[in-house]
């Protein structure tokens, strides 16, 4: 999967976008820094026809990121590189569908991704946008744990011929072993690169002239199975005992709090500036030759005729 095309091109759509939000009329410009935390899902068709796992949902801490923005009346252009973690929890589920363990998908990734506002409400010191964004994300850390007590776990007869020599089998389950934190994946199982598209909400605040305050929630889609291929064709040929064949996606909603310093500029008025800081260079040249023009300029007198 080469994710060297798609980067390019959002690095060209983003240059693009911002030379048409300067191309004319007043715009504000805000740079700040944000955090918050991800409420993760994870959609895993493996995952929703086993029974041995019921759906958990947890919050994640989503420690730092950096705003830049551009405003224009109506709409804006947002860059937040922000470092996050995702991956949804699930409760391992004994044959009597009783709680005894948990498996847990935990996930680190930067990312940058690109968004467009677009104003719903556009007020001079309040904001409430539509925001849509789109960002390649890299894997910092990736882990896929398992932790159950002694328990009868519902497992697949396919998977008998692998269970490990402690794994006992009985006409209505498998006897298995105390686990904590087991690894089932490390980071190498996982694609490092991934791509988001994400659509959501932003609301921005203005404190005073020089300060915003920023409310951001969207809710993020992976393109692709974090999965490496070699792992899911292990999966595929039931050669993992914790799994099930099926698709995985990632899914999470973000939300951020963040606070930036803003710079408002008129371009009619910089316009202006700069055709003025123009003139005034030019104006001195000018006058220093201008004896040179007058001289070539004035006619020569014919000597007298006798």
């Amino acid at each position: 999967m080469n994710l060297t095309s798609p980067f390019n091109s959002f690095i060209l759509i983003f240059a693009v976008v911002l030379s048409f939000l300067q191309a004319s009329g007043q715009e504000v410009h805000s740079l700040g820094v944000f955090s918050g935390f991800t409420i993760p899902y994870t959609w895993d068709d493996g995952f929703y026809k086993d029974p041995r796992y019921r759906i958990k949902y947890n919050l994640k801490f989503a420690p730092i990121g950096v705003h830049y923005g551009v405003d224009r009346p109506g709409y804006g252009l947002t860059f937040d590189p922000s470092i996050f973690r995702t991956g949804q929890y699930f409760n391992v589920i004994n044959t009597s569908g009783g709680d005894v363990g948990e498996r847990k998908i935990d996930m680190t990734f930067i990312h940058a991704p690109i968004g467009f506002k677009l104003h719903m409400i556009d007020m001079s010191f309040f904001k409430v946008s539509f925001v849509a964004s789109a960002s390649i994300s890299y894997m910092l850390a990736g882990k896929e744990t398992i932790t159950h007590l002694d328990s009868k776990l519902a497992f697949p007869q396919s998977t008998y011929p692998i269970l490990p020599p402690d794994y006992t089998v009985e006409y209505d389950g498998v006897l298995v072993p105390n686990l904590r934190d087991f690894t089932l994946l490390d980071k190498s199982d996982f694609n490092q690169l991934q791509v988001y598209g994400a659509i959501g909400f932003r609301s921005d605040w203005d404190l005073s002239e020089n300060y915003r305050v920023s409310f951001d929630l969207r809710g993020y889609y992976g393109i692709f199975d974090p999965r490496k291929k070699s792992y899911i064709e292990r999966v595929d040929g039931n050669q993992t005992i914790y799994d099930l064949p099926g698709n995985r996606r990632d899914m999470f909603a973000y939300l951020t709090v963040g606070i930036s310093r803003i710079v408002e500029i008129d371009e009619k008025e910089r316009q202006a500036k700069t055709k003025q800081r123009s003139g005034s260079q030019r104006t001195p040249v000018q006058s220093k030759y201008q004896h040179l023009h007058n001289s070539k300029s004035k006619k020569k007198h014919s000597p007298p005729k006798n």
